[in-house]
């Protein structure tokens, strides 16, 4: 619950802050929590950017297709993904930016956006066979990749499914059956 809440309230405050001003007591204090519970949490904001991830992946809902290929089914899950960081664009622009501008940040950003491949990966049935953990680092990748194309596209999403449709056949190329089937 606790989650949550601080999941809650940092989108809220990055909805009107820049990431470089974002502090982990106003987020604290919009989640009326103890600094301390917060810091337990997440001590640092790369943590907070994990559970920001964390907590948008757990809302993507994706059921696969019957005999859909493993392209389709990421290709479903990933658009999946995007649909449930819609309601949150404006801070995850914000985020997006701000994460930019600070290298060292975003570099240890990477093990969330693991971890959200990770579970994508499982929504979509290729969590399985080997390769694994080279197809996380890699579905990561291709959903970074589209970040900035999503955040910039029109309602019809033409672009960030071109880019997806783009990356998951060059990952299927580079790693040979990227969906693990």
């Amino acid at each position: 619950m606790q989650r949550q809440l601080v999941g809650a309230a940092a989108l809220r405050l990055l909805e009107k802050t820049a990431w470089d001003e974002l502090q982990l007591s106003r987020v604290a204090r919009a989640a009326k929590l103890p600094l301390a519970d917060l810091l337990t949490l997440c001590p640092s904001k790369i943590e907070l950017v994990s559970l920001i991830l964390s907590d948008l992946t757990r809302t993507t809902a994706h059921v696969p297709e019957t005999g859909a290929s493993a392209h389709d089914q990421l290709f479903d899950v990933a658009m999946s993904w995007f649909e449930a960081l819609s309601p949150h664009k404006r801070a995850v622009a914000t985020l997006h930016a701000g994460l930019r501008r600070d290298p060292l940040a975003l570099m240890g950003v990477g093990r969330g956006f693991a971890a959200v491949a990770g579970r994508l990966l499982s929504l979509a049935g290729a969590d399985r066979g080997g390769q694994l953990g080279a197809r996380r680092l890699a579905f990561g990748l291709v959903l970074f990749r589209a970040l900035p194309v999503w955040l910039e596209d029109e309602d019809d999403l033409g672009r960030t499914m071109a880019r997806l449709d783009t990356d998951l056949r060059r990952a299927d190329t580079l790693l040979g059956r990227f969906g693990g089937r």
